[in-house]
């Protein structure tokens, strides 16, 4: 069996699925076995995952024990950076000369001496007489270390990281070994980061450990990525801005494994503190094509083409002095209708007819509180989260449009993305979705099983790991950045023996973190020739490859009262 645990910001849901050797429906269908949705415990999510564990495990006799794995999704980190939660990290990059990435990233990054050229050369070591206010500092947490090109060569990165383990840093991050890809900011933002979410991070993991260790469960763990693969826990904790987008990650893979759908889509999983938009076409999700951006800054981390924008259904209402509202980002509690203390878009969404669950007459009362009649408020207040997604939307197709034409494909079919329907999912989405479809005029589909969507994405999502290679066949020379590898090349090098090299390193990696052996995928390649003096000198080799992310079985959902 297969568990998925999705720990949102507002519910923490849980399914079992049958693990497709024995009881995968003739039409190639996992089953459901048992679900689960209780309340997350955000002041404790030990609390919350012992809840979903107890709800859902009792449903299939001897469960722990016949768990092959576990598979755990989250918007914590997402909402924590959403919501801007989290600290400043320290940050220090070695820019070399003539470059300021200042307002780039997200902090005043500190400039440290130093330099690697376009090919991987020491040009200048790091004058160290230069930083003693950084060195006579006591640091202490957590902090960030990038340097431009140094995918080609790591050696003053480790040189920094050195000097601030030594100044007091407990954990140093590095730009080289969380990307192999050459773009210097994208790579500092993944840096910066990770480690910003890695004491979040950090202890939400001992308490995923502990909470399955108290329910007798050992089976593998892993950790969903923004990307829709997996990595073990422990893998996870060296990468952890990996796990940023999760629980986005999580609901595409859910619709995917549900519902694919057949036209050009955007999915939307409404939960209580956010809502992740995603484009999807030809049955598939589609990718960012050169990374995510986390709070308007561009990283490295492969991901689906999504956004998370801070309104759910538990979202905080700002009536402002004009008489209309802002809807978000902050979460406000449960609504309303269920018991909470203020007003939230749930209790606009039930006054004004578009959702029905609990008691509405509280809902009412509530929105009294903000002056004029509940019916025209709650109107106006869905209209305003309404308008606040679209907007979002029309930024994403805008930004769709103008992403690079890489393909003859592209060229000819051009990347303008014209969407057909609305999908939802997420507990919120029965509501908001359909308000949302008609304002802009499409329809909506909930498919069956909608409800718990991200955790049976969680559930049944594939292993997946990423790497890089670079070679240069004038110094002789290749590196794996993620590895630390720089080795001489072999005879006769050429694409193919790359992709030789770097599948086999994926391999050897996939098999000390026992994962399954499944298909590599190329997924960038560039080759440029070296010249010198009017002559040819060799060959300059760029490429990634991955283990193929992707799900395991498609699903038959089914719908329960939580």
């Amino acid at each position: 069996m297969l568990l998925g645990i999705d720990v949102g910001g507002t519910f923490t849901d849980a399914v079992l699925l049958d693990n497709g050797a024995v009881t995968v429906k003739s039409n190639g269908e996992a089953q459901v076995l048992a679900q689960a949705k209780v309340p997350t415990t955000h002041e404790d999510v030990l609390q919350c995952l012992l809840a979903a564990l107890d709800a859902v495990l009792p449903q299939v006799e001897h469960a722990a024990k016949r768990l092959e794995r576990v598979v755990i999704s989250s918007t914590i980190v997402t909402n924590a950076l959403t919501e801007h939660k989290l600290d400043p990290v320290f940050l220090a990059v070695i820019t070399g000369p003539g470059m300021n990435i200042q307002g780039h990233v997200p902090v005043t990054p500190y400039y440290l001496s130093g330099y690697v050229d376009h090919r991987g050369k020491i040009t200048a070591q790091i004058d160290w007489t230069k930083h003693r206010d950084l060195l006579n500092k006591q640091g202490s947490g957590i902090c960030a270390v990038s340097g431009k090109f140094a995918v080609r060569d790591p050696q003053l990165e480790f040189q920094a990281e050195h000097e601030l383990t030594k100044c007091g840093y407990k954990k140093v991050f590095l730009g080289s070994e969380l990307s192999g890809e050459l773009n210097f900011v994208r790579r500092t933002n993944s840096a910066y980061f990770a480690a910003q979410v890695y004491t979040l991070f950090q202890k939400f993991s001992q308490r995923i450990t502990r909470a399955l260790t108290e329910r007798g469960i050992a089976a593998p763990v892993h950790i969903l990525k923004a990307d829709g693969g997996t990595l073990p826990l422990e893998v996870a904790l060296q990468q952890p801005v990996e796990a940023v987008f999760t629980g986005p990650a999580a609901s595409v893979l859910g619709i995917e494994a549900l519902a694919a759908p057949k036209v050009n889509s955007i999915s939307l999983d409404v939960g209580g503190t956010t809502t992740d938009i995603a484009f999807w076409e030809q049955g598939l999700p589609l990718m960012a094509k050169r990374g995510a951006v986390i709070n308007g800054y561009p990283t490295a981390v492969r991901s689906f083409h999504m956004r998370s924008i801070g309104i759910g259904g538990d979202s905080r209402i700002h009536k402002l002095p004009d008489g209309s509202y802002q809807v978000g980002p902050e979460r406000e509690g449960p609504a309303a209708a269920v018991g909470g203390i203020a007003p939230t878009l749930s209790d606009a969404l039930i006054v004004a007819g578009f959702v029905s669950f609990g008691d509405p007459v509280r809902s009412k009362q509530a929105l009294s509180s903000l002056g004029g009649q509940p019916e025209q408020e709650a109107g106006k207040i869905v209209a305003s989260a309404c308008r606040t997604i679209q907007a979002t939307i029309e930024e994403m197709l805008e930004e769709w449009a103008k992403q690079p034409v890489y393909t003859v494909d592209d060229v000819i079919k051009g990347t303008e993305f014209v969407p057909s329907q609305l999908i939802g999912v997420g507990g919120g989405a029965p509501g908001l979705i359909k308000a949302l479809g008609e304002v802009m005029g499409l329809p909506v589909d909930i498919p069956l099983g909608a409800m718990v969507a991200n955790a049976i994405g969680a559930a049944v999502a594939r292993p997946t790991l990423s790497a890089g290679l670079r070679a240069d066949t004038t110094d002789n020379y290749y590196i794996i950045p993620e590895s630390g590898r720089r080795e001489r090349l072999p005879r006769r090098f050429n694409k193919a023996v790359a992709e030789e090299l770097l599948t086999s390193w994926l391999r050897e990696q996939t098999a000390a973190w026992q994962l399954p052996d499944q298909e590599t995928e190329l997924i960038s390649y560039e080759h440029f020739n070296t010249v010198h003096g009017y002559y040819d000198t060799g060959d300059i080799y760029s490429l990634r490859m991955q283990l193929k992310p992707g799900i395991l079985h498609k699903v038959q959902g089914r719908e329960v009262d939580f």
